[in-house]
C-alpha cells in the first residue's frame, strides 16, 4: 500500500475500496501511508465512509489514514494527541459501544529509545485519563514494528487487546 499511495496510483485506493465493501469495516485504519499535504483528500476517499483522518508525514515513510462509516459517530481527539508521536486518536460511539476510543499507532522500525519512550509515555497518559470510565472501551492498533513497547507493565496493567489478521495480495489487514 504504502509505495502505491506514495505514488499516487489509485490501484491501492480500488483495492482498498473494494475491501472496504467486501467486508462492510465500520472502521478502517491503514498505517505506513507515506502521504503528505500533496495528495488531496479526494485521491484517499472511499465511497460509504466520511472523510479520512490523516496524520501525514512524508513522502518518504509513516504516515496513518482513518476511516469511519458514513453513519458512525466519529471525531479525531486532537486533544490525545502529541507532536512526536504518530498516534492518531479516534472518539467513537457505535450500537455496542457508548464509547471506543480509538488508537492507530505508527512507531518507525530502529526508532531511538527516547522516541520509544516518549510514545509510551503518551499512551499512558491517554489510557490512565480514559480507563477511569467503566463505560469507555480503547482500541490499540496499528504498526509499532517494536514489540517491545506493549510488554506487561509497559503500559496500563489493565489493557487487554485481542489481535486478528487478515492477509490478501500480501497485505495484512486488522478486523
Amino acid at each position: 500500500m504504502r509505495s502505491v499511495l506514495a505514488h499516487n496510483n489509485t490501484t491501492a485506493i480500488d483495492e482498498i475500496e473494494f475491501l472496504a465493501a467486501e467486508y462492510n469495516f465500520t472502521v478502517l485504519c491503514l498505517t505506513e501511508t507515506w502521504l503528505d499535504n500533496s495528495i488531496d483528500n479526494v485521491v484517499v476517499q472511499l465511497n460509504g465512509y466520511a472523510d479520512p483522518f490523516r496524520m501525514d508525514r512524508n513522502r518518504h515513510g509513516g504516515g496513518i489514514l482513518a476511516y469511519a462509516k458514513n453513519d458512525i459517530f466519529c471525531v479525531r481527539r486532537f486533544d490525545f494527541e502529541s507532536d512526536n508521536v504518530e498516534v492518531l486518536w479516534l472518539g467513537l460511539r457505535t450500537a455496542n459501544f457508548r464509547c471506543l476510543h480509538t488508537a492507530v499507532c505508527c512507531l518507525q522500525p530502529n526508532s531511538y529509545s527516547l522516541l520509544k519512550q516518549e510514545f509510551t509515555d503518551s499512551l499512558s497518559t491517554v489510557l490512565a485519563s480514559l480507563l477511569v470510565d467503566a463505560d469507555r472501551c480503547v482500541l490499540i492498533i496499528g504498526d509499532c514494528n517494536d514489540h517491545s513497547v506493549f510488554k506487561p507493565g509497559q503500559l496500563q496493567s489493565n489493557l487487554f487487546g485481542t489481535y486478528h489478521y487478515l492477509t490478501i495480495n500480501n497485505y495484512c489487514y486488522d478486523y
